[in-house]
């Protein structure tokens, strides 16, 4: 099943389920379910977990089973344990009544419709693989207290084997754990240029397998652009344009990634980058999110190892005000680690786990409930203290967080709820290996020296798949931070081998942005031929990376844009004082805190009401169109030298970062001559109308969608 269709095909019933679906939906999904056996399978399947769910969550302590049978026979399920409430019934999910008998009339009416009445391709729907928990223990059928107990209840806990592991047992472990990396095809990963031409190879091999004809090369104007904009984090200054432009070296366009990559603005855009994954953009949260962009910048200043990155953030301790890293832990250790678990394998390891915490995976069925806990007791012996000081400036009591381990020699288990209403133990795992507990070594610690070791081999490659995505608008995968054993790989042997370089020059970040931008695909334009319709994954079709992708501009990009568009220098972007404070208070007008499992942010930015508002009238296109305070339209308009054609050239220079073409050109002098004209025609003065006008002309550009978009 392609990809596409199958996030087509969740749509659609989540849709059915959730009771909002049209006719049209209905007829959609109607004619995708019965076009192919296995849509119809993997149709089923989600409305089974969708079941498993209800009626966990209701509170009617039964189970949906299939039966696996070669008769599909009417099945009494066993009742559940009714445990007593515990610390994590607040997160079970409610489903409406409602909203089953919509699944069931569905699944009828479909299989109604054709005939084959629980039959695909000629075999009972009893002989298809079923999605159950092969990790988790089944439940016992519960027995009367015949005690004299006080309890009303029993609770059921169901611990464990913590005898080694079989080894059929340990290869299933390490299958759900681990990405199948294929052996490189790149022999030397310390010559750059070897594996630059094994990208391209592999793309090229992809082309021409579909008959696919490459964009052109991009031109040193869009090039330029691109490449300022992915790695300074923003567009050129004037000076900077021209400077390329004018170079006729042939290495000029290597010799710029070079240097951008070893400048400071490449390490203050790449923290800035990853403070957002790690900790969102909100200030609402209890932290100091400078002190941790100050330790990232720091990492990728000095160009450290990705693992030794990755390492302190999992183990840091102190409070957040001391420690840059520990604000990782100190924003997401809330509600008992879960938050924590659930980032943390989506932003390092690029998968979606948290679905996991109450059921198993809708698509991967090795993918149990016990894969998040496991990984959520290497939490369990961290805390936030909080304590109150005496701020040295105001005086005042304030609370200050601190995050500490409390290190001992027996192990702190998480416990979670079975789909059956089981109360279930998870001990420290992972990668296939169980922890035994250390009285001097935290489990954090020992979590991160798994995470970051060649056990691990999925922190390469999604490193390497979300860089990737972050230069090209489109990862590997159609959902970045969603890879697994469901997921379709659009270039699986380039993912695979560019992760095992990066893995063995030392998980080197620049190196592998180096190899990226050298890359013939980072080159092309993005303009498609008319005959290259087949590389749409905007359309939701697979990315071929024939062309560039247009990148609309992050919120961060789009700030240090304006700033250079009024003349600000570049360096004073990058100071941690005044500007840091002024774009970060200017980022808040879009993001906001949500306080839900994941930690996430709701957003405004693209496309709202107050975006457009903040480009039309914001404070800071005001300062870029000001003659006072832009720089750039100042020198522009008061230099007598310069003609109306050099002016609209400068301008246009200076907001797209090239410079307009004959048509263009003949336009705006027509319009602008038409704004002069009406201007004195009302008494302005002419100089002050031709300032006016070309202050209009610069407005007009900066609120061009080409503007705010990385081509």
């Amino acid at each position: 099943m392609r990809t596409h269709i199958r996030h087509e095909l969740l749509k659609l019933t989540e849709a059915v389920i959730e009771d909002y679906a049209t006719q049209e939906d209905y007829a959609r999904l109607e004619a995708i379910v019965l076009s192919d056996p296995e849509c119809l399978q993997f149709y089923l399947k989600h409305l089974e977990l969708h079941g498993n769910l209800y009626w966990d969550a209701a509170g009617r302590g039964h189970s949906l089973t299939i039966p696996e049978s070669d008769e599909l026979e009417t099945t009494t399920s066993q009742p559940a344990v009714h445990p007593q409430k515990n610390r994590r019934q607040d997160r079970q999910r409610e489903w409406a009544p409602r909203r089953m008998t919509t699944i069931a009339a569905s699944v009828l009416v479909l299989l109604a419709a054709t005939g084959i009445w629980l039959r695909v391709s000629g075999k009972r729907l009893a002989d298809s693989p079923v999605l159950v928990e092969n990790n988790d223990p089944i439940p016992d059928q519960t027995t009367s207290n015949e005690d004299n107990s006080t309890d009303d209840s029993i609770v059921e806990v169901h611990l464990p084997d913590r005898s080694p592991p079989q080894p059929h047992d340990e290869t299933l472990v390490n299958n759900s754990h681990q990405p199948q990396v294929q052996p490189s095809a790149v022999t030397n990963f310390a010559d750059d240029q070897a594996v630059v031409e094994f990208i391209n190879q592999q793309l090229a091999s992809s082309w021409s397998d579909v008959g696919l004809n490459p964009a052109p090369r991009a031109s040193d104007e869009d090039w330029v652009r691109r490449v300022f904009v992915d790695l300074a984090g923003r567009i050129p200054t004037p000076a900077e344009v021209k400077s390329f432009l004018t170079d006729s070296s042939p290495d000029k366009r290597t010799d710029l990634v070079d240097s951008l990559l070893a400048s400071r603005e490449f390490s203050y855009n790449f923290a800035s980058i990853w403070t957002n994954l790690l900790v969102g953009r909100s200030r609402e949260r209890e932290i100091d999110r400078e002190e941790l962009f100050a330790f990232l910048e720091r990492q990728f200043g000095e160009n450290r190892a990705w693992t030794q990155t990755v390492h302190e953030l999992l183990t840091a301790t102190g409070s957040a005000e001391e420690s840059g890293p520990a604000n990782y832990l100190l924003a997401h250790l809330n509600n008992e680690a879960v938050p924590a678990t659930a980032i943390t394998a989506r932003i390092f390891l690029c998968e979606q786990l948290q679905c996991t915490q109450c059921h198993r995976h809708p698509i991967v069925a090795e993918w149990g409930q016990n894969r998040f806990w496991e990984i959520n007791a290497f939490f369990q012996q961290t805390e936030v203290q909080n304590t109150l000081v005496t701020d040295e400036k105001s005086g005042e009591k304030v609370r200050k967080r601190v995050l500490t381990d409390e290190v001992s020699p027996e192990l702190e288990p998480a416990y979670y709820e079975s789909l059956q209403g089981v109360m279930q133990v998870a001990y420290p795992r992972f990668a296939g290996e169980d922890v035994a507990p250390e009285e001097s070594v935290s489990l954090r610690r020992r979590f991160a020296n798994l995470f970051a070791s060649e056990q691990n081999p999925q922190l390469a490659v999604a490193f390497v798949n979300r860089t990737w995505q972050q230069l090209f608008g489109f990862a590997f995968t159609q959902e970045v931070d969603d890879m697994g054993p469901h997921s379709n790989v659009s270039h699986p042997e380039l993912l695979s081998s560019l992760g095992q370089a990066f893995e063995e020059t030392g998980y080197d970040v620049r190196r592998l942005m180096r190899w990226i931008c050298l890359s013939d695909a980072y080159q092309l334009s993005s303009g498609a031929s008319e005959e290259s319709t087949i590389d749409e994954p905007e359309a939701g079709g697979i990315p071929y990376f024939s062309r560039m992708y247009a990148k609309p501009f992050s919120a961060e990009q789009l700030f240090n844009s304006l700033m250079i568009a009024a003349g600000v220098p570049s360096e004073e972007l990058t100071s941690r004082g005044d500007a840091f404070e002024k774009r970060e208070n200017w980022l808040q007008q879009f993001f906001i805190a949500m306080d839900n499992e994941e930690n996430s942010e709701s957003t405004t930015f693209d496309g709202s009401i107050t975006h457009t508002l903040m480009m039309i009238n914001g404070d800071l296109v005001q300062q870029a169109t000001d003659l006072n305070q832009s720089r750039v339209l100042r020198d522009i308009v008061v230099d007598p030298k310069k003609s109306e054609t050099d002016r609209i050239n400068e301008l246009c220079l200076a907001a797209l970062s090239r410079y307009p073409t004959e048509p263009e050109l003949e336009a705006i002098r027509k319009t602008l001559r038409n704004q002069i004209r009406l201007r004195t025609s009302q008494n302005v003065p002419a100089k002050v109308a031709v300032g006016e006008s070309l202050r209009d002309l610069y407005w007009a550009y900066l609120n061009s969608s080409e503007f705010s978009v990385n081509r």
